[in-house]
């Protein structure tokens, strides 16, 4: 089960896959969570984000 990343004491804690690599929605989500206490953004709001910003430039780069 996933804990959330918003609860994790370091960045490092809350971002790594246990692979030596990182998941930058976690990452993101924690940082979120760092700067504003009791209202980060959660791990499925920060990756809906990126989704939305990639169907927009996918759209604005057809119509060029």
């Amino acid at each position: 089960m996933k804990t959330d990343p918003r609860k994790a004491r370091t960045l490092g804690e809350a971002a790594a896959n246990g692979d030596g690599t990182y998941n930058g929605a976690r990452a993101m989500a924690w940082l979120s969570e760092a700067l504003h206490p009791g209202s980060g953004l959660t791990e499925q709001e920060v990756k809906n984000m990126w989704d939305k910003v990639q169907r927009e430039r996918a759209i604005r780069s057809q119509g060029q």
